[in-house]
């Protein structure tokens, strides 16, 4: 069982062919390691279809998320898609690691450890690395040092000391103020820490993850966002916003925007 969540890659080529890569990386450097990380953002979505409109279980082990996620073309959430991610990084050579994080957007207290985060360490540094979180991230690596800053595709992103443990992603948003995505340490964990994490993720009744259809896939001009039934679509700063009828409805909208199809009926 926990071996599972360890295991390699069964084909890096055709994860690469996912994410719209044709050639590997010469070297773990960190302009391969941006470039993985942008396409993975323009290729797989976000989704946590699986926990909140299937209403089945979410598995970690990468036989069945490569399954999921490479062959069967779909996405994830945090617990997934970091988590083959970071066995992608592994096998193409990069000192990686997951890591637990905490959502602090829109929030004024200190929330429980309910995200995986990635840490790689190149070139006698340290970069904190996500393509997993449904929200605003950067679609590159950032850095880890108080005061960091770095901008990807006209967004700044900012990471700042909290504490002796902490560290803390923020955007710089369309109005110019700052905004506190989460918060991470850079303690290694293993695969099989975040199985309670991500149980409870998709089975409690309170669970975002449970209660609301989430999609999200960052365009080369702006992203497609799905809630429930309203698809929000932005492009070269023009926002709109469509109204989803029905399961067929949804399902159209699956294909089309996200690219997600053969999901089974639900009963």
């Amino acid at each position: 069982m926990y071996e599972e969540l360890s295991q390699s890659i069964p084909d890096i080529s055709a994860y690469l062919e996912r994410i719209g890569i044709k050639e590997r990386g010469a070297a773990p450097d960190l302009a391969f390691l941006n470039s993985l990380i942008y396409h993975h953002h323009t290729h797989i979505p976000f989704e946590d279809l699986d926990s909140s409109y299937l209403k089945r279980p979410v598995v970690l082990d990468i036989p069945s998320l490569f399954e999921k996620i490479v062959v069967n073309r779909r996405g994830g959430y945090c617990y997934e898609m970091n988590g083959l991610f970071t066995r992608l990084l592994l096998d193409l050579g990069y000192h990686a690691r997951s890591v637990f994080c905490r959502i602090i957007r829109g929030r004024d207290f200190l929330p429980p450890c309910t995200h995986r985060g990635i840490i790689v360490d190149l070139e006698g540094k340290q970069y904190f690395c996500d393509v997993g979180y449904g929200g605003p991230m950067p679609a590159g690596a950032l850095i880890i040092g108080d005061g960091s800053e770095a901008m990807y595709y006209g967004e700044e992103f900012h990471i700042t000391k909290y504490d002796d443990y902490w560290w803390t992603v923020s955007r710089t948003t369309s109005d110019g103020s700052c905004e506190k995505i989460l918060q991470f340490n850079t303690f290694p964990q293993i695969p099989a820490e975040f199985l309670a994490a991500n149980l409870k993720g998709c089975t409690d009744p309170d669970s975002i993850f449970v209660k609301k259809i989430l999609v999200n896939l960052r365009t080369e001009t702006g992203s497609f966002s799905l809630t429930d039934h309203e698809l929000t679509i932005r492009d070269r700063g023009n926002t709109e916003v469509l109204e989803i009828t029905g399961d067929t409805g949804l399902r159209s909208v699956l294909k089309e925007y996200f690219g997600i199809t053969g999901l089974p009926e639900i009963n």
